[in-house]
């Protein structure tokens, strides 16, 4: 089946804002993201309860639904941010209408908890997703970041997914290459889709993650638990991502420091699955995030320590 791709962003477009997770920290984080899209040109355009503060939650789950279900709906946006993560997104899934999305396909954007909405979206709608960075992020986002999000929104979607600036090392767990649609988010909220009528399907897929603060052990019991449940059987490669606070010396070692490192718990895990798995693209908690587009089609070149693009996510 193709993926449903919605239109590139067009210069001077709008970006409509949701808050499907949690609510902002600070006012000021909002303003300048709001900031940082006009001064390129762009228009903004909040969401009805973007700004809304319940709790963790930014609202009530049907507000959050409502409101993006909305964004789909109106003609005058043109892509629509995440306002940030945090905790949420699953309670908002089952609310959506997923025919009424795919009738009107939009880019969407957003990181972290909103890796329920990208698995949701993927399964029930077939839309074309990106990871990528949230509106209070705008600010402080590094310029390799910000490029790539301007250049991927209009449309520059295919070719090689970029390297760490500076540092182009992509740690290879297991050679070879393959083909595979692409498929992933944040691990530990990946794992919470298990068992929901939105779980993740790897089965063909090239399985990209990334994960912030857990631990050698924690990220072993992740991937223990995928493949104990079946999830890595159809498996085509691995792409891992920003593990932000996850290895023992930073803290995220405990109760076992000094035991395991990141490294090798992915070597043990992943490096016998007979499929190409590289350590160390920019995408995820860490400095660097750089849009990775969601269900569309790439090839992992385990050897190269290579990752690329070769279905376009959005249409020009």
């Amino acid at each position: 089946m193709n993926p449903l791709i919605a239109p590139a962003l067009k210069p001077g477009g709008t970006i409509g804002i949701v808050a499907p997770a949690s609510p902002y920290t600070t006012l000021s984080d909002v303003q300048r993201g709001i900031a940082w899209w006009e001064a390129r040109g762009y228009r903004v355009h909040l969401a009805e309860g973007a700004l809304e503060r319940s709790d963790y939650h930014a609202g009530s789950p049907q507000v959050r639904a409502r409101d993006l279900m909305a964004m789909f709906a109106d003609p005058g946006i043109h892509a629509i941010q995440c306002l940030r993560g945090g905790y949420g997104s699953a309670q908002v899934a089952p609310l959506l209408d997923f025919q009424a999305i795919a009738r009107h396909p939009k880019p969407l954007i957003g990181f972290s908890d909103i890796s329920a909405l990208h698995a949701a979206l993927l399964k029930f709608s077939g839309l074309v997703t990106f990871y990528g960075p949230s509106l209070t992020q705008a600010a402080s986002m590094s310029s390799f970041t910000a490029e790539r999000l301007l250049k991927v929104l209009g449309g520059e979607t295919t070719g090689f997914y970029p390297h760490r600036p500076g540092d182009a090392y992509i740690h290879i767990i297991a050679g070879g290459k393959a083909e595979g649609r692409l498929v992933g988010g944040c691990l530990s909220d990946l794992m919470h889709t298990l068992g929901t009528p939105w779980e993740i399907d790897l089965d063909g897929a090239i399985f990209a993650f990334e994960e912030v603060g857990s631990s050698p052990h924690g990220i072993d019991r992740a991937l223990l638990q995928l493949n104990q449940a079946g999830k890595l059987v159809g498996l085509r490669g691995v792409v891992v991502g920003d593990l932000v606070g996850c290895e023992w010396d930073e803290g995220g070692g405990s109760p076992f420091p000094r035991s395991k490192t990141l490294e090798e718990v992915l070597a043990e895990r992943l490096g016998g699955l007979g499929v190409p798995v590289l350590y160390g693209f920019p995408f995820g908690h860490g400095e660097h995030n750089a849009v990775l587009p969601l269900g569309v089609k790439a090839v992992l070149d385990g050897d190269a320590g290579n990752l690329e693009i070769i279905e376009p996510a959005l249409r020009v």
